[in-house]
This record gives structure tokens, C-alpha cells and sequence, in this order.
């Protein structure tokens, strides 16, 4: 596989310009398995596991899925943490669920691809094989339920997003994550927001807040 080697995924770590392409699921699977531990180098042990494309609309935009990918230990973040979009090839905000210890929380991942290149340019085998754009992962506040209804405000407190958590989605997400050890981040329950501003995000759940500073 041109490109797909564990020495030029760490160059592109900085560089942003990975040009590996899978020819099947297979060839990705055993890429991403190459490269986690690389990764585990510079971001720490494996401690848990991530799902994308789990949605039939995100599946057609890119050609298949689900796909799974690591979460490492450096890359879990505090509430309120910041996140910089300038180390971002195509900066995302996702408000997700994130199950760890048997507990509910609310969560924004940052996913980021070594690419060096928008979302839209890349299919599904390119980001399995990129540990399914695992990066940074901002814990809330844990929650009982998964019920009522969410929401994402930006900086100027705006509600950028509201709508009722999809509980058959999260299930079956769970389902696909359950053999594997180790938190899980469950998708996305509000629709991917590309980032054009700066400042603080908050993903709300009734009392339960996730907040994230991006700069």
C-alpha cells in the first residue's frame, strides 16, 4: 500500500500530508492497526474506542461504514479545556456521548485527518486507515438519561443547534462498540458543526453541560 506506512502518518502528524489509499476494508483495518501504535508513542496508551460514519448519511457521503478507531490516553480532555484549530486540517466540532466506567457523558470530539485536507475530499477507507479521525475528546458532565432534548451554543450564546436525543442511534452504536475494551464515544447526537469562529462551545443536557474553548 503507497503511503500507508507507519513513518510518513508521524511526519503527517505535523506536515499534513498523508496520501495513503486502502484498496479494500481489510488493507485500512491493517494500516490503522499499524499506525495505533505509533500513535500510542506520542499520545499514549489505548484507552478506549470511537465510532463514524454510523449514519446512512454520512455512509453515502463517503462510501461506507461504520468504521471504529482508537481514543488515547493525552488526547481525553477536562471539561473546559482548549483545543487550537490551527493544528486542525479541517476544524469539526461533534456533540457526542461518551460512555467510560459504565457512566453517561456529555462530550465533544475534535476529530482531526493527516491528510491535510477537508472532510469531504477524503472516503471511508482513508479515514479508517487514519484511525477514523481520532484527536481530541472534551469529557462534561456525566448525565442519568438520554432523554429530552440537546443542545449546542456558540460563543455569543446562540443556540447553533436543539434537537431530541436519538436514543435508537446510541444504542445501536453501543452495540457495534461493545467488544471492544475501554471508554467509548457513542456519535454524534446534534449534526457535525465546521467551526468558523472562535471561543467557547457548550453542549447542554438538561442540568449537564460540556464545554469547549477554541482558539
Amino acid at each position: 500500500m503507497k503511503g500507508c506506512d507507519p513513518g510518513s502518518w508521524l511526519i503527517a502528524l505535523k506536515k499534513k500530508n498523508w496520501n495513503c489509499e486502502p484498496g479494500s476494508y481489510e488493507e485500512a483495518l491493517e494500516v490503522q492497526k499499524n499506525i495505533t501504535e505509533v500513535a500510542k508513542g506520542v499520545w499514549g496508551k489505548v484507552v478506549g474506542y470511537k465510532i463514524a460514519l454510523s449514519s446512512p448519511e454520512s455512509q453515502r457521503t463517503f462510501g461506507g461504514g461504520p468504521i471504529t478507531g482508537p481514543l488515547f490516553s493525552s488526547n481525553v480532555l477536562g471539561n473546559g479545556s482548549t483545543v487550537y484549530l490551527n493544528e486542525l486540517s479541517d476544524p469539526l466540532l461533534e456533540a457526542e456521548i461518551f460512555l467510560c466506567d459504565e457512566k453517561l457523558y456529555l462530550a465533544f470530539e475534535i476529530p482531526d485527518n493527516r491528510y491535510g485536507k477537508k472532510w469531504s475530499q477524503l472516503n471511508w477507507l482513508q479515514l479508517l486507515a487514519d484511525l477514523a479521525g481520532s484527536y481530541k475528546v472534551v469529557v462534561g458532565d456525566g448525565v442519568e438519561q438520554l432523554k429530552g432534548k440537546v443542545e449546542l451554543v456558540g460563543p455569543n450564546g446562540n443556540v447553533i443547534a436543539s434537537r431530541d436525543v436519538d436514543e435508537t442511534k446510541i444504542s445501536r452504536n453501543m452495540r457495534i462498540l461493545e467488544s471492544l475494551k475501554g471508554c467509548k464515544l457513542l456519535g454524534t447526537v446534534i449534526q457535525p458543526f465546521n467551526v468558523r469562529e472562535t471561543g467557547t462551545y457548550t453542549f447542554r443536557l438538561g442540568d449537564s453541560e460540556a464545554k469547549v474553548t477554541l482558539v
